[in-house]
């Protein structure tokens, strides 16, 4: 090979030596360069304040009755609903869980708070159903229980309902009040009470018993008045068993009493009359929405349900329209405070 050719080689190796130093200088300058990446961040949604929805607070204490409870939550619901309210249901309500949401609390007892819960919550509505005097404040109802009223109207449909009045009575010994008021319900309808047909005797004929008395016990005791012959015969609650039940419905008269009757009572018994402490959430709904329900303390109602035809030898017992429509004005005026119960000293 000459120089010449020799020369040529080596100018193109190095020719190509250069290209590729050039070529991976330029790769690893690339490689260093980093592009720019775009930023991350998560979108956080604004959030917006959501409002307590408007409701009411039904206050369901553990031992409250059953068919009570039902009554006054199924109650409830339809007045919330009617009123655009939700209705809640708890077992206890303390002061710090009241909130303005909270336009209508109903207790089914008395709470031994319930004037400072009216106090610390001025614009809350507050109902309970009691058996207890309570001066009610400026926000607040009370809905009474009286038994004594229950009693005169027991009284004075059995004598309604007694033919000749023969009325009779099982009464606990400890409930004088209960009792005076039956026996004055009797007379507010019949006066004497004196029956036309042998045996002429002045009625209602009563028995008192301790409660907690064996059956036995006011077994006799229903023989002993029922000497005198009677028609319809009030059970007192403190009375009532089934056993007694059984016996009863072997003699020729009519039970009425104060609670739902027993199986063994049912073929005697003519009436329940009974104390109704929800309903009268309806009459004052809308005072209570209105916040013109507070300081007053409303009668229970009284309510009969189980009405029977019963028929005895003397005649048929049977509460009829007629009947019912004539003590419902009774009912009324007692409710109102125009008819006292007790004796007046």
């Amino acid at each position: 090979m000459s120089n010449a050719q020799s020369h040529k080689g080596i100018s193109f190796s190095l020719l190509l030596l250069i290209i590729a130093h050039i070529f991976m200088t330029a790769c690893g300058s690339g490689a260093d360069i980093s592009e720019p990446q775009p930023s991350e961040f998560t979108l956080t949604p604004e959030l917006t304040p959501t409002t307590e929805a408007d409701r009411v607070v039904l206050v369901l204490p553990p031992d409250s009755d059953q068919a009570i409870a039902s009554q006054a939550e199924a109650l409830l619901k339809e007045l919330s609903a009617n009123s655009g309210l939700e209705l809640e249901v708890r077992q206890k309500l303390e002061s710090s869980d009241i909130t303005q949401a909270m336009k209508v609390v109903v207790f089914l007892d008395l709470p031994e708070n319930l004037g400072s819960l009216a106090a610390s919550h001025s614009s809350t509505q507050f109902v309970a159903v009691t058996d207890e005097d309570w001066n009610p404040s400026a926000n607040a109802a009370i809905i009474r229980m009286r038994e004594t009223d229950v009693a005169f109207i027991g009284g004075y449909i059995a004598a309604m309902l007694a033919p000749n009045y023969r009325v009779g009575a099982l009464l606990s010994a400890e409930k004088t009040a209960f009792n005076e008021a039956f026996a004055n319900g009797v007379y507010y309808y019949c006066g004497i009470c004196a029956s036309q047909l042998y045996p002429l005797n002045t009625y209602p004929v009563t028995a008192v018993q301790p409660a907690g008395s064996p059956p036995s016990a006011w077994q006799t005791a229903f023989d002993q008045i029922n000497a005198n012959k009677v028609n319809v015969l009030y059970v007192a609650n403190e009375a009532v068993s089934a056993e007694l039940c059984a016996y009863l419905s072997t003699h020729d008269i009519a039970l009425i009493g104060s609670q739902p009757p027993l199986e063994e009572c049912r073929p005697r018994w003519s009436a329940t009359i009974f104390l109704d402490g929800i309903s009268p959430l309806s009459d004052i709904w809308p005072e209570i929405l209105a916040g013109n329900a507070g300081g007053r303390a409303i009668n229970a109602a009284i309510s009969i349900s189980d009405n029977m035809y019963i028929s005895v030898q003397d005649g048929l017992v049977w509460l009829s329209e007629g009947k019912f429509n004539f003590a419902k004005q009774t009912i009324d005026l007692l409710r109102n405070n125009k008819i006292n119960p007790l004796p007046i000293d």
